[in-house]
């Protein structure tokens, strides 16, 4: 059975933001920040047009949720990170499903991206109702050997790569 992680605003809680924007960092791109770096992202998603979330399961905080907008209000889903030890629980899509209830009280529409090489991110958003692609993010990699490629996509009928960094 799914946990349900559930969302509580952000509220100056920032020791436990900043270790949890190092997790989110260090688990998508194997990178070390610095407290200050993950400080300098946590102003940013606290600035004027943003809402951060921690994600809670009981009275744990054991991920997060960044809303973001482009334009009007909050209706991206920017990022959204769940600790490794409670992924796979469901969580996180309770923490979506929650962010949606809320996005739909005043707007159109919800929007979400994901890496290509990110199939797991994917299926998921897929199957909580993200089904119209909206924008193609294309990316010109300086050093070609430094990738590895995972499998190609077609678009218009053109060939693209989907690669990841090689890891090291």
């Amino acid at each position: 059975m799914a946990e349900q992680g559930t969302l509580q605003l952000y509220h100056g809680e920032k020791q436990t933001a900043i270790k949890l924007i190092k997790g989110f960092w260090k688990a998508h791109n194997n990178e070390d920040q610095t407290d200050a770096e993950a400080l300098k992202d946590l102003e940013a998603w606290t600035a004027e047009g943003h809402r951060f979330y921690f994600i809670r399961l009981a009275q744990e905080f054991v991920g997060f949720l960044h809303l973001g907008n482009r334009g009007g209000k909050p209706d991206w889903i920017e990022d959204v990170f769940v600790l490794p030890a409670y992924q796979n629980r469901g969580i996180g899509t309770s923490a979506i499903r929650e962010a949606i209830q809320e996005i739909r009280s005043y707007s159109e529409s919800v929007y979400i991206e994901a890496a290509a090489r990110n199939q797991g991110a994917i299926r998921l958003y897929r199957k909580l109702g993200f089904d119209c692609l909206n924008t193609v993010t294309l990316r010109h990699d300086f050093q070609a050997p430094n990738f590895e490629v995972l499998r190609t996509e077609t678009i218009y009928d053109r060939e693209f790569e989907i690669r990841r960094k090689k890891q090291s």
